[in-house]
């Protein structure tokens, strides 16, 4: 698509070219999509043919914004000719119609009635200065990390203090969000992005949807999601409620940055499928989609995205790596902020040192099948007596509730007496919360009820012997010192 002498670029069908469309509001999403939007979309552009032209035309869609703070006591910058991203949803929703929020599952009535704006996503996205792979690192919302001091909205000087790493995108918007990071990292942040809601589902349905495997059903009336088990092709609509979901299990955040992972893996994966690289229609939706949503710093120019797509030509989805910064307690509470997620410090550190000195991540070895990864604070349970025991239930229940667990009412009596071995009643949907009763009621049996939700039931035996402490770990799937080995090139079903 060359410049005429005059300068002026080639029309593009009204349906394609963003300026002959009414300028939509930014709506930010709870994802942290832009990886694939800008990197998979500099490496499409590349390897298409389509060339400089066509990313003329797209960054002029690309919203700029004074994201990077403009201190003088930031970290130093990390290794030469590597690029570091900080990658943000948000879940603002100012702007959207109430028929956005209705299809996209965001609840009844105008945005209006949903106001500020709310980090759900961050990214620490790293390429190498190598340009042979990037690292994305996902840091839970509800990180316990120090904000830095900064100036109110009423102009007043706020200290410094520590709270959940969402809250300093919501106090002092991108440039304290970016500060923040860069405090608790060590990492110097060179370029922040948003995405937004329309954005996320846009860009799925450009490429055609993208395939996730369960081994089981997925039901989460909240995110309106509905999947049965085996593989499903999922379009934006779909997709967007199966990355938001965050009551599948008792893991909540951690889980959902999980499924968020498996969704960009998966999602890089169709990008660089030959039914999307080999159609020029494929990549215009896709271009028109992804570098229409998003919003970024001002320093991110079109001369550096050009020369980080000609960078990253050769990237394939084995060089894409997803991490979460490794958690020591899920569910800490420190008080005054609630329950946040307190980091392993020495192996956080390990991880963002790699980054800082843009050596490779370490790897961990470990046993993800027999990792106990929820918080008894995170497990709801009710407690029934079976054994005809006086008291037995009630007692049960005070264990259960010192040892951290979230107990569901009084004790009841179970239907029978008599029975000897304590029982674990559990969801199917719920297999990594059980494992940490099991943990907790050594002996006790496992029985599977399709169907039970979130509480799990203990059917206490005569044999009841105590409950355990347990402290959580996370499994490498979800965080801790061996997180980080999903890529974009594993099965999406795995």
């Amino acid at each position: 698509m060359p410049a005429s002498p005059a300068g002026e670029h080639t029309r593009l069908p009204p349906h394609l070219n963003p300026r002959s469309a009414p300028r939509r509001a930014r709506r930010f999403a709870r994802v942290g999509l832009t990886l694939v939007a800008s990197t998979a979309a500099a490496v499409v552009l590349v390897v298409s043919g389509t060339g400089y032209g066509l990313l003329v035309w797209s960054d002029a869609s690309i919203e700029r914004i004074d994201a990077l703070p403009a201190t003088s006591d930031r970290p130093p910058a990390n290794a030469h000719d590597s690029t570091t991203f900080l990658l943000v949803g948000s879940d603002a929703r100012v702007g959207m119609s109430s028929a956005d929020l209705k299809r996209l599952g965001m609840g009844k009535g105008g945005a209006d009635r949903v106001s500020g704006r709310r980090a759900d996503t961050m990214l620490l996205v790293h390429v190498s200065s190598r340009h042979d792979s990037i690292t994305a690192i996902s840091l839970p919302r509800d990180s316990y990390v120090v904000i830095p001091a900064h100036e109110g909205t009423d102009g007043t000087a706020v200290p410094e203090r520590r709270n959940k790493l969402n809250a300093a995108y919501a106090i002092g918007g991108p440039q304290l969000a970016v500060s923040t990071v860069e405090l608790s990292t060590g990492v110097r942040v060179d370029h922040y992005v948003e995405v937004d809601f329309l954005g996320f589902a846009e860009l799925v349905d450009a490429v055609g949807g993208v395939d996730i495997c369960s081994p089981t059903a997925l039901r989460d009336r909240k995110a309106h999601l509905n999947l049965p088990a085996g593989t499903s092709r999922l379009d934006g609509v779909t997709g967007l409620a199966y990355v938001r979901a965050r009551n599948i299990d008792a893991r909540a955040d951690l889980g959902r940055i999980e499924r968020q992972q498996r969704f960009l893996a998966a999602l890089v994966s169709r990008l660089t499928s030959t039914d999307v690289l080999l159609d020029p229609r494929s990549l215009v939706r896709f271009l028109d989609a992804a570098l229409g949503a998003v919003r970024t710093d001002r320093d991110l120019t079109r001369t550096e995205m050009v020369e980080l797509a000609t960078q990253l030509r050769h990237i394939a989805g084995r060089d894409v790596r997803f991490r979460t910064v490794p958690i020591a307690d899920p569910s800490y509470r420190p008080g005054g902020v609630g329950a946040v997620a307190l980091w392993d410090e020495p192996a956080a550190e390990e991880m963002f040192a790699a980054i800082r000195h843009d050596s490779a991540p370490p790897r961990k070895e470990g046993s993800a099948a027999t990792a106990v990864t929820v918080s008894p604070a995170d497990i709801r349970v009710r407690v029934f007596n079976a054994a005809g025991t006086s008291g037995l239930g009630a007692r049960v229940s005070a264990d259960l509730a010192e040892r951290g667990f979230d107990v569901s009412g009084p004790a009841q009596n179970w239907r029978r007496t008599g029975i000897e071995r304590t029982v674990i009643r559990y969801d199917a949907r719920y297999t990594e919360s059980v494992k940490t009763l099991a943990a907790a009621l050594p002996g006790a049996a496992l029985e599977k009820v399709n169907g039970l939700g979130r509480t799990q039931q203990i059917v206490v035996g005569s044999a009841y012997a105590g409950v355990r402490a347990v402290v959580a770990k996370p499994s490498p799937g979800a965080g801790g010192a061996g997180s980080g080995d999903r890529t974009a090139a594993d099965d999406p079903c795995g």
